[in-house]
């Protein structure tokens, strides 16, 4: 979050959610920027902010987790104000594919099926770029 504030000098706020408490305690600790607010929920299925609450949502390698990918990127376009983009970071590859007949059947973990998982949200993906090695990739997305 540090990294963020400092990017975004001119935001008001910006919000951490994380379902560990423990978590939400530890970076409240480390927190040295007044603009930082942390809360404890469940990550990205029920988010505890109004409509069009933020200009900008970042998910750095949870999305994966989400029980519910499709509530949770739903939820992520409601809290966005018009034109707002999104930025969800994590594991999409084709190589991820053998995973789906498994333990991560029913998962997004390829970037066409991230894609129609946003579509359906009502997010447009904007572009996709490769982070690290070849399975951490980052795709930016704007509310249609």
């Amino acid at each position: 979050m540090r990294l963020l504030a400092d990017r975004c000098p001119n935001a008001l706020a910006l919000v951490g959610v994380d379902p560990a408490p423990a978590m939400v305690r530890v970076a409240e600790a480390a927190a040295t920027d007044q603009r930082l607010r942390f809360y404890a929920g469940v990550v990205a299925e029920h988010l505890p902010f109004p409509n069009g609450s933020f200009n900008l949502v970042v998910s750095t390698t949870s999305f994966d987790h989400w029980s519910d990918q499709a509530a949770g990127l739903a939820e992520c376009a409601r809290v966005l104000a018009p034109a707002a983009r999104l930025v969800l970071v994590d594991q999409f590859s084709v190589l991820l594919a053998p995973t789906l007949l498994f333990g991560r059947r029913g998962k997004a973990r390829t970037r066409r099926r991230t894609d129609r998982l946003l579509n359906v949200a009502g997010l447009r993906p904007l572009s996709w770029d490769r982070l690290y090695a070849v399975v951490i990739q980052a795709v930016v997305a704007t509310r249609q």
